[in-house]
């Protein structure tokens, strides 16, 4: 009888006292503090989320005007924590130790090394590619670029020249440019006096087809020593004789082809003439230097 008056004790006093949460095995000590004194996180409404944004707002808006008043920026601090960051990659082993540069060599290759780093920069985080890959092909002399970083600490800079293609008299004014007709300011036309003469308003981005032509016909393009652009629509050959070679407006590839083979067949180009028109289609109209009393004509006289 005691032990089952005991009994009814024991499930009384539960009724009245809750039972407490288990313990989790492992559970921190200051964790089941708060488990066991029933904490649970005060619940922000809404007009205490809205006063909490504004704060933060507020308080951001005093650190600008803050910094500003002690003659800081936005843009300082960004700057700030950009040097930070380069400087912390740098110590780490993040520095650029090589620059690899394939396609050039000795002062154009100096060139591209001087653009590399950005100013107040160290380390190979602070290159971007893309950036740098844009500066390299803003020189006048490369087609294009490519640009990778090899961590830890080497970059590989590929480069494509715009070759010299030919010399463009315009103006009076004698410019080295490449196949598609633009300027190689970098280029001497003093030490490109191999290259062909294009002479006239238009004539360099025009003389892609032409010199290509010429490149397939030696013994007209041995003899020829500019091309003139007329009237920025059609071509004539200037020879090395000091005859003109009047070309069609169009057709101009065929007359050339025309001219190679009166070349082969007639020596028409060895001829003492002045002027040869091709411009009518399966024609050329030949002039002949007039007869001089006593004259005589020499080949390569202008």
């Amino acid at each position: 009888m005691a032990a089952v008056r005991a009994r009814r004790r024991r499930r009384m006093i539960e009724r009245i006292e809750p039972a407490k949460p288990a313990k989790a095995k492992g559970t921190p000590r200051l964790a089941a503090i708060q488990l066991d004194s029933g904490f649970s996180p005060p619940r922000l409404s809404r007009q205490g989320l809205g006063l909490f944004a504004g704060l933060s707002v507020l308080t951001l808006g005093l650190a600008i005007v803050g910094a500003t008043m002690i003659g800081g920026s936005l843009f300082d601090v960004r700057e700030a924590g950009a040097i930070a960051a380069d400087r912390a990659a740098h110590a780490v082993g993040f520095q650029v130790a090589n620059v690899e540069i394939e396609g050039v060599a000795g002062a154009r290759a100096d060139e591209i090394r001087a653009l590399v780093m950005p100013e107040n920069r160290q380390s190979l985080l602070a290159v971007e590619p893309e950036a740098l890959r844009t500066r390299i092909e803003s020189l006048d002399w490369v087609s294009r670029a490519s640009v990778r970083r090899m961590w830890p600490s080497t970059l590989r800079i590929e480069i494509a020249r715009r070759l010299a293609f030919a010399r463009w008299q315009e103006h009076g004014a004698v410019t080295v440019i490449d196949a598609a007709g633009e300027r190689l300011f970098a280029e001497r036309a003093a030490d490109n006096l191999d290259l062909p003469l294009v002479v006239g308003v238009g004539a360099g981005p025009a003389a892609a087809p032409l010199l290509t032509a010429l490149e397939q016909l030696p013994e007209t393009r041995a003899r020829t020593r500019a091309l003139v652009r007329v009237g920025d629509r059609r071509w004539n050959l200037r020879l090395a004789s000091g005859a003109t070679v009047a070309l069609p407006e169009e057709r101009t590839i065929a007359a050339l082809a025309a001219l190679e083979g009166l070349q082969a067949r007639r020596a028409l180009l060895d001829r003492p003439v002045y002027r040869i028109d091709m411009r009518l289609p399966g024609r050329a109209a030949v002039r002949v230097y007039p007869l001089l009393a006593g004259a005589r004509y020499e080949r390569g006289a202008v």
